[in-house]
């Protein structure tokens, strides 16, 4: 049984969403011409084409199609399972303070998220007005602040 690779599923997907070899090539960081190799590769693991010519440039098969939605489900779990792996070899504590704005919304799931895959990385989360997690971040308190301001700090002015 051959394997798909993550490397070449990263690459092909690089293609889908950019839509071109001179995307994906940009996007991974290689060569077009290694990038074509890759896609070659992939084809010959596949067993039929991937690509095909379109215009000017390239588009995707119907088995192409097809792999792009695997692709994607194939790299999220590897994702996933380096993560918990790698996660939970981090451990110390992560301060953040944000603004009730963000408190409210996506943060929470986020944070299930972070807790699930790095249980030992203790969370300390304080909620409050921008002006003084500004100062906590600035005296070292906080390690990140996520917040909405209304203008530039008076060091990024200039």
């Amino acid at each position: 049984m051959q394997v798909l690779e993550p490397n070449l599923l990263k690459t092909f997907l690089a293609f889908a969403d950019g839509g071109s070899l001179a995307q994906a090539a940009s996007i991974v960081g290689r060569s077009a011409s290694a990038v074509t190799t890759q896609m070659q590769r992939l084809e010959d693991i596949v067993g039929e084409p991937l690509l095909v010519p379109q215009g000017r440039g390239r588009g995707l098969t119907p088995a192409g199609e097809d792999l792009v939605g695997h692709a994607r489900r194939i790299l999220a779990v590897h994702r996933e399972a380096w993560l918990a792996l790698k996660g939970v070899r981090a451990d110390g504590r992560v301060a953040i303070g944000t603004t009730q704005d963000f408190a409210d919304s996506g943060l929470p799931e986020l944070l299930r998220t972070f807790a699930a895959s790095h249980p030992r990385v203790r969370i300390e989360l304080r909620v409050g007005r921008s002006a003084e997690l500004a100062h906590a971040l600035q005296t070292g308190i906080l390690d990140l602040m996520i917040a909405m301001r209304q203008a530039p700090a008076p060091d990024e002015v200039g």
